[in-house]
């Protein structure tokens, strides 16, 4: 799948996600209201985060359908990772709120409401739903890998968990509503189910700011670039300096080499060649330049 067809894939998903949410946090916002259950609330602001989080991969993902090679020139690496930023970023906040809220449930337990059966049942079609979704997700991102695919997929992974352990937990809840013990298990439950999801945003928003960083590759991918580099030294004079970082799903090398003075235009080109194919077999969807440099300095 290509770019453009996997973007248009992301968007209309996005889309659809968006508009089956609508109905969703409109009854949860009701529901929150009458139940004064912490895990609806809970299931509120995830419902609220869900909302956010397709409206702007459906905005972003129409942008991406375009043409952007001479406005970007380097790639759409980096808006990828800001996308994923952002989405990583509201999801995070809202588990923030889910934990500081569970915590004072704890502290200050209510019992449960009886009308918790009316958000079971839309729990179930919840999950019904989420499990669609994730299926669509997981197939774009399988065919079509990208920051903002990878985000959204670990993002509808998500949402099916919570809301099959939303689902188990409030039907419980309203099983034992007249036990103390039920009061207990809403919020207990939110915190796992808070400190699991965090976990994984806090993953993808060391990468996202790994790559606008431009943090260059690490330790095992720079010993797989030297050992090329020496399979080839015969064919140049001199390794000025070696430059290299990760947008998106693809690496960039930038390699300085100096060369002798009688080197040509077609040798370089050829090496150039002969460098990438060995750099394919090394890593996925890599890139190198050959930057002809003099004495340790770029000309």
């Amino acid at each position: 799948m290509n770019h453009n067809s996997g973007y248009k894939k992301q968007q209309r998903l996005a889309l659809m996600q968006f508009l089956t949410e609508v109905p969703s946090f409109l009854i949860i916002l009701l529901s929150a209201i009458l139940s004064h259950t912490v895990l609806v609330f809970v299931d509120l602001l995830d419902s609220f985060g869900y909302l956010l989080r397709a409206a702007i991969v459906a905005i972003l993902s129409k942008k991406l359908t375009k043409d952007l090679r001479y406005e970007y020139n380097y790639g759409i690496g980096k808006i990828e990772a800001i996308s994923s930023l952002l989405c990583d970023g509201i999801i995070f906040f809202g588990l923030l709120l889910t934990l500081g809220m569970s915590g004072y449930s704890i502290i200050h337990p209510t019992q449960p409401s009886s009308l918790l059966i009316a958000v079971v049942g839309l729990k179930v079609i919840n999950v019904i739903s989420d499990t669609v979704f994730f299926i669509k997700q997981y197939k774009i991102n399988k065919l079509h890998r990208s920051a903002i695919s990878e985000t959204n997929c670990a993002a509808a992974l998500g949402a099916l968990l919570f809301d099959s352990v939303t689902l188990v937990s409030l039907l419980v809840m309203w099983l034992l509503r007249s036990n103390l013990i039920g009061a207990y298990i809403s919020p207990v439950i939110s915190i796992f189910i808070a400190i699991y999801l965090m976990i994984g945003c806090i993953k993808r928003i060391k990468q996202a700011l790994s790559e606008l960083s431009d943090k260059t590759l690490p330790e095992k991918d720079q010993m797989k670039i030297l050992n090329i580099l020496v399979q080839f030294y015969t064919s140049y004079s001199q390794v000025c300096s070696v430059k290299s970082h990760k947008s998106g799903d693809s690496v960039q090398i930038d390699l300085h080499l100096a060369f002798e003075k009688d080197t040509s235009y077609e040798e370089i080109v050829k090496l150039n060649k002969q460098m990438q194919a060995e750099f394919d077999r090394q890593f996925d969807n890599c890139v190198i330049n050959i930057i002809v440099c003099d004495d340790g300095s770029s000309r």
